[in-house]
């Protein structure tokens, strides 16, 4: 039995923002060194084959994801105290799945706000 790999990747927009960010710190410019500190401790954390907590479909951020992304399966990963990431898997051939790092929130605010947990 062929075990399958688990390769984890960055959503196309968390790749070429971490490319900014890369590009920003060679320049000095330490704006945004939290957030590349974040993506990459996200990444990490996947390639060491540790997985997050599943986010129920049933979740009004499960929806928002669903919408944006068309997920079928979406987990969380608690980052620091505050930062979260989000990520889904997808099948790139019956070897291997992608775990996909679609975005990541520097505070809980962030997530919540998304996730519509403190509408009004």
């Amino acid at each position: 039995m062929i075990s399958k790999e688990f390769v984890p990747k960055l959503s196309k927009e968390l790749f070429e923002l971490k490319l900014r960010i890369e590009k920003e710190l060679s320049e000095g410019n330490k704006t945004n060194e939290t957030l590349y500190g974040l993506i990459n401790k996200a990444v990490d954390f996947l390639k060491q084959k540790r997985t997050g907590a599943p986010i129920s479909k049933k979740l009004p951020i499960y929806k928002y994801f669903e919408k944006k992304y068309g997920v079928t399966n979406l987990f969380i990963i608690d980052i620091s105290k505050e930062a979260r990431a989000i990520y889904t898997n997808t099948s790139q051939d019956e070897y291997q799945i992608l775990q996909i790092v679609l975005e990541i929130y520097e505070s809980h605010k962030e997530y919540e706000r998304i996730g519509g947990y403190n509408r009004h």
